[in-house]
C-alpha cells in the first residue's frame, strides 16, 4: 500500500498553460528553487509553483505552500505529473482536484494615438529616474545618463533596439517587413543579458504584450514568428518558454495590469505593476512596452495614406 505524503499542498489556481502541462506531462524535474516559488520542467515546458503573492500567470500554479524552505526542495528532484496531482517523491503532493482556472482578462479600450504619445513620454520620464541603471529602460527613455556614459548592456543593446524599431516602423506603416528581415531584426536582442530571463527577452515579452493589447495582430504574429524561430539557439529554456507564451497571447497578471494601465493612460498604476516583476525584469519589459508604444503611436499619427486605421 502506498504511503501517504508528508505534505499535501492544494493548488488553488492554475494558468492555462500550466493546466496543459499537467495534462500532457507524465514526469518532470525541479529545475530551480527560489524564495517564493519553484519551477518544474518537462522538456521545453515549465510551470511555476508558488504562493498567491507571486501573482497569477499562464504558467503558474498557485497554492497554499507556506515557507518553501520547510519543503527542502532541491533542483533535480523528480516529479510524477497527472491532471489530479503532482507528486514530488513520497513526501510532497500538489493536489489539483479543486483548482480554478486562471486566464488573463480582455484588454481595455486603447487611448487615441495622440494620447498614446503623451503616455509614452510620461513613461519615459519615469523610467529615466526610477528604472535600474543596468537595464534597458533608461536607455530607451531617451534621457542621457548624467555621467555621459552608458552601462555596457545599454551600449550593446542600443543599435539592436534601433534595428528592431526600423523593422517595426516599416511593418506598421506598410504591412511589409523591411530589407532587414524578420529574424535579423530580433536576433541581436534575444538572449542578451544575464539571468534566467535575459534583458532582451524581457524587452520582447513587453513588445508582444503591447502589440496584442493595441490589436496590431499582424505585427504581433510577425514578431512572435521571428522570435520563435531563434529561441533554441539564442536563449535559456525558461526564457524561451515565456517568450513562446507571450507570442501565443499569454501574459502574467502583473504584466497584463501594467500594459492595461499604459493603454488606458494610468502611468502610476503601470509603473507600480511593472515593479512587481523582479528587480530588473519588469523595467526591461517596460522598455519593450515603451519602445513599441512609441513606434505604434507614431505610425497612427502619420497622414492617413501611410497609417493604419486606429482600432
Amino acid at each position: 500500500m502506498a504511503s501517504q505524503p508528508d505534505v499535501i499542498v492544494p493548488i488553488l489556481r492554475a494558468g492555462t498553460l500550466a493546466q496543459e502541462f499537467c495534462r500532457s506531462a507524465s514526469h518532470a524535474n525541479v529545475e530551480a528553487v527560489f524564495e517564493r516559488c519553484f519551477y518544474l520542467r518537462c522538456g521545453d515546458k515549465f510551470v511555476c509553483v508558488g504562493e498567491a503573492d507571486i501573482g497569477n500567470g499562464p504558467l503558474t500554479l498557485i497554492g497554499n505552500i507556506g515557507a518553501l524552505s520547510d519543503l527542502d526542495l532541491r533542483p533535480g528532484w523528480s516529479a510524477a505529473v497527472c491532471e489530479r496531482q503532482i507528486s514530488l517523491g513520497n513526501s510532497i503532493c500538489l493536489t489539483l482536484n479543486q483548482t480554478e482556472s486562471w486566464r488573463s482578462p480582455a484588454w481595455p479600450t486603447c487611448q487615441s494615438p495622440t494620447r498614446l504619445v503623451d503616455i509614452c513620454n510620461a513613461l519615459a520620464r519615469r523610467a529615466a529616474v526610477e528604472a535600474p541603471q543596468e537595464g534597458l529602460a533608461r536607455h530607451v527613455s531617451g534621457v542621457p545618463e548624467a555621467s555621459g556614459r552608458q552601462p555596457p548592456l545599454a551600449r550593446i543593446a542600443g543599435p539592436r533596439i534601433a534595428m528592431f524599431e526600423r523593422w517595426l516602423s516599416q511593418l506598421l506603416d506598410t504591412g511589409a517587413t523591411s530589407a532587414i528581415g524578420d529574424r535579423e531584426a530580433v536576433r541581436g536582442l534575444i538572449g542578451l543579458g544575464p539571468g534566467l530571463t535575459p534583458s532582451g527577452d524581457d524587452f520582447f515579452v513587453g513588445a508582444l504584450a503591447l502589440l496584442d493589447a493595441i490589436s496590431e495582430r499582424d505585427a504581433h504574429t510577425a514578431l512572435g514568428r521571428a522570435i520563435s524561430g531563434l529561441l533554441a539557439e539564442r536563449t535559456t529554456p525558461l526564457s524561451a518558454c515565456f517568450l513562446r507564451a507571450a507570442a501565443a497571447g499569454h501574459v502574467g497578471e502583473a504584466l497584463h495590469r501594467a500594459v492595461s494601465s499604459v493603454i488606458s493612460g494610468n502611468v502610476d498604476t503601470a509603473v507600480a505593476a511593472i515593479e512587481k516583476i523582479g528587480h530588473s525584469s519588469g523595467w526591461d519589459t517596460m522598455a519593450g512596452i515603451m519602445t513599441t508604444l512609441r513606434i505604434a503611436a507614431a505610425a497612427r499619427t502619420r497622414p492617413p495614406a501611410h497609417a493604419f486605421a486606429f482600432s
